[in-house]
């Protein structure tokens, strides 16, 4: 086997990969590229057995074959390499390689490409096409909401809903929700498809540079886009029935400017408790008062923000985290001028949605006692 591939384009299949593979293991083999020359094709596959990562880039010419190269340590040296120029690889007998440049020379021991885990096939798989907007905005306004409990697996992961003419996904970590709503004009998705996407993926699929078409089965998802392939195990809980948890008689409703009420947020939340993060929202004539506190060194702060509210006066307290991660995530662009804040009583969940009638964005914050 033997191929030549420009250093800033080998970083870029590498990158795409090297996210499959684990840390450390106990089974060597996975910490290793499975590398592939075929008709003017480099491959590389990376797995650790629950997320597989299949990435490709064309080449010039080229001998063919398959060898496994200890990842990590080709990827040091490719980034120590440089971008400029390219990269000349060659395996040799007992399957050792050699990595030649105009001004070096490098080799390491591979193993026997035989010995690498099979990717897993969808012979049957239920398939969905997305739009590389549709799943990157799914991808970046859900995965921050996911549990890190490792004892509640479900809340680890993005729920997925497929409904014909809709997609409904959501994660929370029982403090906050994000949902989004993708329509489908053309009314072919699954009528009843429910599944849970690992948080690591989700995180993978922010960086799409093309529609993505995904096949499901009843233990794998499989999302193919451009020069890669992410084949991802479904996790097979149940998801906690969060329609439930979401408000629909909300009466206090604040419109207000999001980019204004974030920054005052984040000045105010500098003086409150490291212990408890609590921030306190009190509207009254359309002017909201944001405050905080802390008790063991002193400090205190506030801030006024115009909004727009002609009900009681009303107070409610929050942990700023979930406030400024909820505001910054229903920020798509610049020109976004209002998002309204929903809430009930002081207890009750609050809502935080794009002002109007577009549902595509929802984030739910549970409040803390005041």
């Amino acid at each position: 086997m033997k191929f030549s591939i420009s250093l800033n384009e080998f970083q870029s299949v590498i990158a795409r990969a090297l996210p499959a593979i684990p840390p450390k293991s106990t089974l060597p083999i996975l910490e290793h590229f499975h590398c592939t020359v075929s008709t003017g094709k480099l491959t590389l596959v990376a797995t650790d057995q629950e997320l597989t990562i299949s990435a490709s880039t064309d080449i010039n010419g080229g001998d063919d074959g398959s060898i496994l190269i200890p990842a990590r340590k080709l990827n040091e040296i490719i980034k120590a390499l440089g971008s400029e120029g390219s990269i000349d690889i060659s395996v040799n007998a007992n399957f050792s390689l050699s990595l030649n440049t105009p001004f070096g020379k490098y080799s390491m021991n591979g193993m026997s490409a035989d010995e690498f885990p099979n990717m897993p096939h969808f012979p049957e798989g239920v398939t969905v096409n997305f739009k590389q907007d549709d799943i990157q905005l799914i991808a970046n306004k859900t995965s921050f909401a996911v549990s890190k409990d490792e004892y509640r697996p479900a809340m680890t992961g993005v729920l997925f809903q497929f409904r014909t003419t809709e997609v409904r996904t959501a994660a929370t970590d029982s403090y906050r929700l994000s949902r989004v709503i993708i329509k489908n004009d053309a009314g072919d998705f699954p009528a009843d498809l429910d599944l849970i996407i690992p948080s690591r993926t989700i995180d993978l699929l922010k960086k799409v540079d093309s529609d993505v078409m995904v096949s499901v089965t009843k233990t794998h998802a499989q999302f193919i886009f451009s020069n890669a392939t992410i084949v991802t195990r479904v996790i097979d809980e149940r998801f906690p029935p969060y329609e439930n948890v979401i408000p629909v008689d909300n009466d206090k409703n604040i419109s207000i400017n999001p980019k204004d009420m974030l920054s005052a947020v984040k000045r105010v939340s500098i003086f409150t408790s490291d212990t408890s993060h609590q921030v306190r929202l009190k509207v009254e004539n359309n002017t909201l008062t944001i405050s905080g506190a802390d008790d063991d060194t002193g400090s205190k702060a506030s801030e006024t923000v115009i909004c727009d509210y002609t009900g009681d006066t009303f107070e409610i307290g929050f942990n700023y985290v979930y406030i400024i991660e909820a505001l910054q995530h229903l920020l798509t662009d610049d020109t976004q001028a209002e998002v309204t804040l929903s809430c009930s009583t002081p207890t009750r969940a609050a809502l935080i949605k794009p002002t109007g009638n577009d549902a595509t964005l929802l984030m739910l914050v549970m409040p803390v006692r005041l």
